[in-house]
Formats: structure tokens, sequence, C-alpha cells
């Protein structure tokens, strides 16, 4: 997996897909950066505009409040005039209730917490049962509360009440209405048709006093981590956040009465922001990385389609010319960029070209190959006339030295004739199997001088090695020499045996050249003159054949046999920084 991903991370398309991931990060901070600064103002502006919607639609409840504190205070101005006779202060109230029409109580409660004046329960004693009696005693202001189960009207109201304040500026009691809650739903009703807004009114102390759908439930509906009462005082405010049933929703507070009744206004976030179910930070940042996600997916295909694939499909034609010489036909495809199109022109006329300079080079190294074999089979052809020459003077020499003298030079001549035919033999002009041609001329020779009647066990062993041929001559000259001095210094040895080893190993950065033969009485009289000399010509020749070749020569002597030794550096081949398997350059 990890060699996968770390060829894949080497191509093309990958490094360019990280350059533009690198180049691509600035522009995507930007962009997210813009992009929340839009959805702020964009979110700013949604509040803004809640705001106004929320005053809008608080308009009913409004008119609703302020009518009430206004009749309240009216009611106020004129009960000290009609206080005192209960009958008339009935009249005036229910009369007043007849013509408004909107409210089911209105009445005054004195200092003492009596109902002194009233549409009616004129007399009742309110100090414990009403809900701010308390309230204005301690700071008489005009103020709104709840009351679910009212003493009198026997109903779910909003209570508005204010103050009276006597001459001695002390608190002489207060006015009270009763404004039904059904008034209230009756609005909001009529306002849910056109606008889908979730409306709440709530006084000075954070108290709710109606909210669309009804009370029960209210507290879930409310901003989540705040209390109402905070919000008191303070100028008209939108914020998006959370209610307490975890609801992301646009909040508005418009004050209806300052200080006393205020409008709670809620939206879905999604209906008017731009969150689309989101939140507002996840969204900003998705965007700019799904772009950028986008532009390097882009990128990535682009560069496959028009370079990677053109790019494999020229790789794909240079293997099957590699292999085979074989040009196939390119792609013309439109999309292929017009550079890679003139890219794979040019290849195809350097393979054209390629074809053309190889038939040239193969004739004319066939040319070379066909004159240089002519050359050795004339070497080869003349080294045997001249061997032949040699063979006529033998005939006629008279003195056996003049004969062993005109047979030492036929043999070396046939054996240069041996060589030069098995370089005109060889397929490969440029290397020869020295190990091939040293069994050829090591047979010829032994087979040449030992008779049927010399029994001699022979030993051949030969790793193969490949020589130029200029290094296999004189090798090959070197070992046939050896090999004839061998045979001409063999004797037998104490128990009568024969031998002759001939070998040809390879050991490391050397080639290693040996031939050992048996020691004692001549097998032959005519093949020694004195056994164990070896100070002739055919030693001298050996140590000038390796000479040539940078090697060396070693002899040994025992009791019963003689080794000789021609030691060669081996050295690779031109163009070669390793031996091959049985190559060697001498």
């Amino acid at each position: 997996m990890i060699a996968a991903i770390r060829l894949a991370s080497q191509g093309l398309a990958f490094r360019i897909a990280a350059l533009l991931a690198v180049a691509l990060i600035p522009i995507g901070v930007i962009a997210t950066i813009q992009t929340v600064r839009v959805f702020e103002r964009a979110d700013r502006a949604a509040e803004a505009n809640l705001l106004a919607l929320t005053g809008d639609a608080a308009t009913g409840e409004e008119a609703l409040f302020r009518a009430a504190f206004g009749a309240a205070q009216a009611i106020a101005a004129y009960v000290p005039s009609i206080e005192g006779d209960e009958v008339e202060c009935q009249r005036v109230l229910q009369e007043f209730l007849r013509r408004a029409g909107s409210y089911s109580y209105a009445g005054y409660v004195n200092r003492e917490g009596v109902v002194s004046c009233a549409s009616s329960g004129m007399g009742t004693d309110v100090r414990n049962r009403s809900v701010v009696y308390a309230d204005m005693r301690a700071d008489p202001r005009p103020r709104a509360a709840v009351n679910r189960d009212a003493p009198i009207s026997r109903e779910s109201v909003v209570v508005l009440a204010t103050p009276l304040i006597d001459r001695a500026g002390e608190f002489d009691g207060y006015v009270s209405i009763s404004l039904p809650h059904s008034e209230i739903f009756r609005s909001f009703e009529e306002f849910q048709r056109e606008r889908p807004v979730d409306l709440i009114t709530f006084n000075g102390d954070g108290q709710v006093l109606s909210a669309e759908g009804g009370l029960d439930g209210v507290d879930a509906r409310l901003p989540a981590g705040a209390q109402l009462v905070n919000y008191v005082g303070r100028p008209q405010v939108a914020f998006t956040g959370r209610n307490r049933a975890g609801e992301l929703r646009v909040f508005a507070i418009v004050p209806i009465v300052a200080n006393t009744v205020y409008a709670l206004g809620s939206w879905e976030y999604r209906q008017y922001g731009y969150g689309a179910g989101l939140t507002s930070a996840a969204l900003p940042i998705l965007f700019p990385v799904l772009m950028w996600i986008a532009s390097l997916g882009v990128a990535f295909l682009a560069v496959e389609r028009m370079v990677i694939r053109p790019i494999r499909n020229l790789r794909a034609r240079m293997l099957v010319f590699m292999r085979s010489r074989h040009i196939a036909p390119q792609n013309r495809a439109t999309s292929v960029p017009v550079e890679l199109r003139e890219m794979n022109d040019t290849w195809e006329r350097m393979a054209e070209s390629v074809l053309r300079d190889e038939a040239e080079l193969q004739d004319t190294i066939h040319d070379r190959d066909v004159l240089l074999k002519e050359v050795h089979h004339r070497v080869k052809n003349n080294l045997q006339l001249i061997a032949s020459i040699l063979n006529l003077k033998i005939r006629k020499s008279r003195t056996p030295e003049a004969r062993h003298a005109l047979a030492d030079i036929q043999a070396r001549v046939m054996s240069l004739a041996t060589v030069h035919r098995s370089l005109y033999e060889s397929t490969g002009q440029g290397r020869i199997r020295v190990d091939e041609l040293l069994r050829g001329i090591t047979g010829k020779t032994i087979e040449a001088t030992l008779t049927p009647e010399l029994r001699v066990a022979v030993e051949q062993s030969y790793d193969p090695v490949s020589l130029y041929p200029d290094q296999a001559v004189p090798l090959t000259l070197a070992a046939a020499e050896a090999v004839t001095n061998s045979l001409k210094y063999m004797g037998r040895r104490a128990d009568g045996s024969a031998m002759l080893s001939v070998r040809l190993k390879r050991r490391g950065e050397e080639v290693e050249f040996e031939v050992v033969n048996s020691r004692g009485t001549p097998i032959a009289e005519d093949m020694a003159s004195q056994p164990g000399e070896s100070a002739g010509l055919g030693e001298q020749l050996i140590r000038g054949f390796a000479q040539q070749l940078d090697g060396n020569v070693e002899t040994e002597v025992t009791d019963d046999t003689f080794r000789l030794r021609v030691i060669l550096p081996l050295v690779p081949f031109a163009g070669e920084t390793t031996l091959p398997p049985g190559s060697v350059t001498l």
C-alpha cells in the first residue's frame, strides 16, 4: 500500500495536483473569509429585517396594550369624582367595557387592597389575590402581569395597571384593566395568516404575557442561555441563536410600551438566513473547500486526459518499437494537445531514422563479416599451403634434426591455420569462445602426436570463456605450444602410467590455462631428447605470447609431474562494467 502511494506520488498528475493545491490555498482562504463576511452581512441584514417584521407583527398587541394603558389612565383621572357612589362607579365602568368591547374588567383598588370602584366585584379584598398589588405598593409605576385565573372575571387575562398618586405624592391605589387572552390570541390568528411568525410578549419583569398558540410550553420557545429580564430597558435588538428546545432561530426583541411591555419575535434560521440547515460556521468553510476539491479534480482529470494519457500512449509505442522494431500508428484525436502531437511526429521521424541507420549498419556489418571471413579463409588456405610445402621438405630431409625442426614449424603453422579456420567458421566475429577453440586444437594436436600403441590417460576440462580475436590467437598459440611441449617431454612414471591433463579455469577476475604431463622414462624415442628439459624455443614462445596478454607463466616440477600455468587477468568487454557469464577479455 505504501509502495503504491509512493509510486503514485511520483506521477506527473499527482505533482501538478499538489502544486495546484498549494497554489489554490491562498485563494481558498480569501474565498472563505469573503464567504464568512457575506454570510455575516446576510445575517445582519436578515436580523435588521426581522426587527422591522417583529415591530410590524406586534402592531396589534401594541395597539391593545397602549389602548388599555390609556384607558386605565383616563379612569384613574375620573375615579376620584365617583369613588363614593358605588352605583355610579359600576354604571360608568360597565358602560366603558361595553363601548371598548375588548376588556373583561375595569376597576380601582385603593391603597388598602380593596376594590372600591369597579365594573364588578366592589368591596373585594385583593391583597393576597392580585398579581400587581404588592409590586405597586413597592414601586408604583405602570405594570402588566398575567393572571391565569382572575378572581373577578374568572378567566385568563393580562392585567394592565396604572398607579394613582395623591397630591402629596403618595401611592393612593391603582386602576387595573383586564385584557382577556382570547382577544390577544385572536390578533395572533389574524397575523399568522400573513406571516409565519412566532410572537411572544413579556413584561418588564421578564414574565411572558402572551404567546402565539397559548402559554402552554412557551418556555421551550424562549432564547436559551439568557433571561428575558436581561433585555428590559435596552433598545430593540436582533440576534441568531438557539431556543431552549435546541432549534436554531433568529430572534428580535422590540419594546411595545417602554420599560413595561416587549415583543419577542422569532423565525426559523433556514428560512430567513442562508444556513440551509447547516451551522453558520460550517457552511462558509464548506463552500470554498468544495470549490477547492472541484478545482483539483478538474485539474487532475485535465492533466490525465490531455497529458498523461498521450504520454503513456507514446511510451507504449516506444516499447513496441523497442521489442519488434514496428512503429505503431499514432492517435490523431483532436483532444491531444498540439505539442504532444508534434512530439509523436518527432519520435516517429527519429524511429524511422533509427531503422534506416540500423539497416545501413547491418549492411556494413554484413559486408565486414564477409570480408573478414574471406581474409581468415585465405590466411588459413595460405597456412595450409605452407604446411604442405613443409611436409614435402620433411620427406626430402636426410637428417633427423632437420625433420624434427621442420615438423615443429609445421605444427605451429597448422596451429595458426586451425585458429583462422575457427575464426572463419565462427558466427560472432566480435567474440570467440576460446574454450571451444582450445578443445579443437588440443584434440587435433594430441591425435596427430600420439599413436594407438602409446597408451596415455588424457584429461581435458574447459570453462566457458569468450575473448576478442586478437586476444584469442596469442592464447591459442601459447596453449598449442604448451600441449606440444608436454607431449614432447612426456614420460612413464615408476608404475608405468602416463598422463596428460589440459584445463582452462576461470577464477574470479583471472583465467588460468594449465597443462600437466607425467615425467619419467620417455614413452617414445623420437619425442624427447632429455626428459624434463624445457628451456627451448617452445617455452620462449609461450612466455612471449603470455607477455602480449599481460599475463605470467608459472612452472612446477615434481618427481613424477611437470606443471605449466599461464595466468591472465580478466577485464570487461568494451562498454561493459561487469563480466557476463562465460565472457572474458584479456
